[in-house]
């Protein structure tokens, strides 16, 4: 399998050389080059990466690139900061897949395929926090942000910044076994299993600017999150009828003022497990769920996981279940 590698201005050196470092102890595990990986830069010079650190390639894509034919796979990494992918590169990418190589991309990377429109009209996942800006951008794509990966059989997108590791192992299992994978993912020390972006996700998005009502209704649910909320309570505080305040709230952020308290109390428990010593049930109460059963069965269902998971996840301390 030969891999292109796309190294350009700001993008991640760990996306490049993880990727690549992953593919390389496959070849190690098997004792046999399956994955010939060279890293190309658009004229052949080194590229500085969002860190500051110069990486040199192996070619450039002109040189080596012009001739489809010659690349099982392409790769575009992540990168930090990114406005829009460069349409050069982008194009390139897509005569590659128009070769017959195989597109693939992680995070920000994600961009350069759908502009060179390999996504219209299928499936695609990026970084979660990428997600409102690439659906502007590529309102074709049906962006699925909650996925870690998406296979479309002749493409391959990963979510999130580090998800290149699970896009190796991805191809790593596809074009040579599970197994093989398995024993990667272990010699790296890898979590293999990772399906769901969710449990990283921030459930609260930033304020945006607009209407100053729902702005004042978000600020009045997040201040009083810990306590029973009426909508009636809601809407008084912030001057309008209750009518008015749904359908002005839920045009503004896409969900009913009650999904966005969920929201904000699932986001306070989240911060609450990763640093305190206080038990599931009693976070339950302290972001404003009566019902510990109720609060169980939210916190799955925006994060993907239970609370004792996610605990043991992401938890700084340990705590009780």
């Amino acid at each position: 399998m030969r891999v292109a590698v796309l190294a350009y201005g700001g993008c991640m050196a760990s996306g490049v050389s993880g990727f690549a470092d992953t593919l390389s102890v496959a070849n190690h595990i098997l004792g046999r080059e399956v994955f010939a990986t060279t890293v190309l830069s658009a004229g052949g010079a080194a590229v500085r990466c969002f860190s500051g650190t110069v990486m040199p390639v192996g070619g450039a894509l002109l040189e080596s690139g012009e001739d489809a034919s010659g690349w099982d796979v392409v790769y575009v990494p992540p990168a930090f900061g990114l406005d829009a992918p460069d349409p050069d590169l982008s194009a390139w990418v897509g005569r590659m897949h128009a070769g017959g190589a195989m597109a693939c991309a992680a995070c920000a990377g994600v961009f350069f395929l759908a502009e060179a429109g390999i996504l219209r009209g299928r499936i695609a996942t990026t970084h979660w926090g990428l997600a409102e800006s690439f659906a502007a951008r590529y309102p074709g794509v049906a962006l699925e942000p909650d996925r870690m990966l998406v296979d479309g059989g002749d493409y391959v997108c990963a979510g999130g910044v580090t998800a290149y590791f699970d896009l190796a192992l991805h191809l790593v299992t596809r074009f040579v076994s599970a197994e093989t994978a398995m024993s990667c993912a272990r010699t790296l020390l890898l979590d293999p299993g990772r399906v769901r972006q969710t449990p990283y996700m921030s459930l609260v998005p930033l304020p945006a600017g607009g209407d100053e009502a729902v702005a004042a209704a978000r600020r009045w649910l997040e201040d009083n999150h810990a306590r029973p909320v009426r909508m009636g309570e809601l809407a008084t505080a912030v001057h309008l009828t209750e009518r008015t305040l749904l359908r002005r709230f839920r045009k503004a952020t896409g969900r009913t003022p009650g999904r966005y308290l969920q929201a904000v109390r699932i986001e306070h428990a989240k911060r609450m497990l990763e640093t305190g010593g206080e038990s599931a049930g009693e976070i339950a109460g302290m972001v404003g769920y009566a019902d510990a059963t109720a609060f169980f069965k939210a916190f799955r269902e925006l994060t993907g996981l239970s609370p004792g998971e996610y605990r043991r996840r992401f938890g700084l301390t340990a705590g009780p279940v």
